[in-house]
């Protein structure tokens, strides 16, 4: 099946029965029964004190001392490479991201399937309900999802990035699929989103570009993509301020974490255009030139800037301010987000280190570089996950008001919650469970212990 068509569910779904999929469509018009929108912090310092209480931290601590295994269950077969835990309150339902562009579904506490074992006996399965899409075309290990984030205005569509150079959207209204990108020349390596917006997007990608859609204009035409590096060296995470959307914090295999104002960006000049079509001998082409001629063009970006004038444009005059921060490691920095406030970064590096920048909103204003951007606190930690985990990516709990902390899996087989100061709150590990390690973590956007 080719991989750019739109898919509807019985597609996707391949040889599901009529029940799984009538439970599937049942889940996601679930989805749809209340509006979930991205919640954000207004990133004052007064709003800040309020939620680093130490009334705050117990808060955290307590919900980590109860948190138990109350359900697991094999969603995917191949590896997992990403995930997100959807905004609902009304039950818990996480996607799940893996090697061969399957997107999982689970619901842990939806009551199990009865089967009947050898000996005629009804028995009740553990592990929840879960379900399996094939979003991207074919099932192999070039298709694999890199990210995954709901629509930020409402949560009713899940959006995935895959390694086939292409974005797609499922909404969970019809259950349909279509594809909203397609970057033919370079695998996509993450993706995010504006909180005020479903239409903005920003992507990186393995040769180090940044590229910016929007899905209200012709992407291809209207969409630009900037060379920011000259070594080409993967960008591997791109974030998105939720409190000031034209910030951004990027990580990247050249060792650099780098907080950019893409205000600046959009005055870049274009250095790449398509070339115009050759006119044919008859002063007019066959249909099947002509539709020669989309395809090629379509393998172009319209928009393109080059590192040249990146680079040239930063050592200008009006270049100030486009890169606000930069800091070097030893080492790949393989993930940097922001927090729901705004204010702050929490970096994963193969320096074995955590790292937090707490970013000022004063420090923002003045369109200069800052005249510091050094870590807050830096944490040891294992990351080294080799070749057959996937990467270690600490995350921000999302909601903007518990006390701050994140998560990140340990190579103990266990997950760390750590504050925004560096201090360690709580590792959860079960032994007799939980027996791989837990690299994709995530937490649910407004239930702690989640």
């Amino acid at each position: 099946l080719p991989r750019h068509h739109d898919l509807d569910l019985e597609t996707t779904f391949g040889d599901a029965s009529a029940e799984e999929l009538e439970s599937l469509q049942s889940t996601f018009s679930s989805l749809t029964l209340t509006k979930y929108p991205r919640a954000a912090g207004s990133g004052t310092t007064s709003r800040d004190d309020e939620i680093k209480t130490d009334e705050k931290l117990e808060e955290v601590r307590d919900a980590a001392e109860k948190a138990t295994i109350v359900s697991r269950a094999k969603v995917t077969q191949e590896r997992i490479y990403c995930m997100a835990y959807h905004p609902t309150t009304a039950k818990d339902i996480v996607f799940f991201g893996d090697k061969y562009g399957t997107l999982g579904i689970w619901d842990p506490l939806a009551p199990g399937e009865e089967v009947k074992d050898e000996d005629g006996e009804v028995e009740v399965t553990e592990g929840g309900q879960s379900w399996t899409l094939q979003v991207h075309w074919p099932r192999a290990s070039k298709t694999s999802i890199s990210a995954i984030k709901f629509d930020p205005s409402d949560a009713q569509k899940v959006i995935t990035s895959s390694y086939d150079c292409t974005m797609r959207i499922t909404s969970f209204e019809t259950g349909a699929s279509r594809e909203i990108f397609h970057a033919p020349d370079t695998l996509i390596s993450s993706f995010d989103m504006p909180t005020d917006s479903g239409n903005e997007i920003w992507i990186s990608d393995v040769e180090g570009h940044l590229s910016h859609i929007d899905l209200r204009e012709n992407v291809r035409k209207a969409g630009r993509r900037f060379e920011m590096n000259g070594t080409r060296h993967k960008i591997g995470c791109v974030s998105v301020n939720p409190v000031s959307s034209h910030f951004l914090v990027t990580a990247s295999n050249d060792r650099t974490l780098k907080l950019w104002d893409t205000r600046k960006l959009f005055s870049l000049p274009i250095t790449a255009t398509p070339p115009p079509p050759a006119p044919s001998s008859k002063g007019r082409r066959s249909k099947v030139k002509k539709e020669e001629d989309e395809e090629e063009e379509d393998e172009v970006w319209v928009n393109e800037t080059s590192f040249e004038e990146v680079s040239k444009y930063l050592q200008g005059k009006k270049g100030r301010g486009l890169l606000r921060g930069e800091h070097s490691s030893k080492a790949a920095v393989s993930s940097a987000y922001w927090d729901p406030s705004g204010r702050r970064i929490v970096s994963t590096c193969y320096d074995d280190h955590l790292r937090v920048w707490d970013v000022a909103p004063s420090s923002l204003v003045l369109d200069t570089q800052l005249p510091k951007f050094a870590p807050a606190a830096s944490i040891t930690h294992n990351c080294q996950t080799g070749r057959w985990l996937t990467i270690l990516k600490a995350q921000w709990m999302p909601s903007p008001d518990v006390f701050p902390h994140f998560i990140v899996g340990n190579m103990n087989q266990s997950l760390d919650i750590v504050g925004y100061n560096g201090e360690k709150i709580a590792n959860l590990v079960n032994r007799n469970l939980v027996t791989a390690v837990q690299a994709v973590a995530g937490c649910h956007p407004s239930r702690l212990g989640r």
